[in-house]
């Protein structure tokens, strides 16, 4: 009779243990729960439209690790220039660019081709 009693409290440890673990209660899950919380969040792609002759935003503060796209939306051709960064990139009418900006500071951008000052500012966290 104990012996019964005795396998019957093994068995049933044993289920509860593989119901738990199957569950996502056991250690394993909350080992994996505890990583993904740790991991920062993935920046957010961005977008700057080049249009009546403006950088729109102006200015713009993002974490490390966010693709801002640079869209021309402007008839003529212009310029993205960020010289910090060697980046020269011409676009013409409906044309796009994109660029990772991996660095933090405060990067000065403008347009070599437009015959009025297009400026703005990136700020990189």
């Amino acid at each position: 009779m104990r012996t019964t009693k005795m396998l019957i409290f093994s068995l049933l440890a044993a289920f509860l243990t593989l119901g738990l673990t199957a569950c996502g209660g056991g250690e394993e899950a909350k080992k994996e729960d505890e990583a993904a919380k740790e991991k920062p969040a993935e920046a957010e792609a961005k977008e700057v439209v080049l249009y009546q002759y403006r950088f729109n935003p102006n200015t713009l503060t993002i974490p490390t690790g966010t693709t801002v796209q640079f869209t021309n939306k402007d008839p003529d051709r212009h310029n993205v220039n960020i010289p910090q960064l060697n980046i020269d990139q011409n676009l013409a009418a409906g044309e796009s660019f994109s660029h990772t900006f991996e660095t933090t500071g405060e990067f000065a951008v403008s347009n070599r081709f437009a015959s009025r000052p297009m400026k703005m500012t990136i700020v990189v966290e």
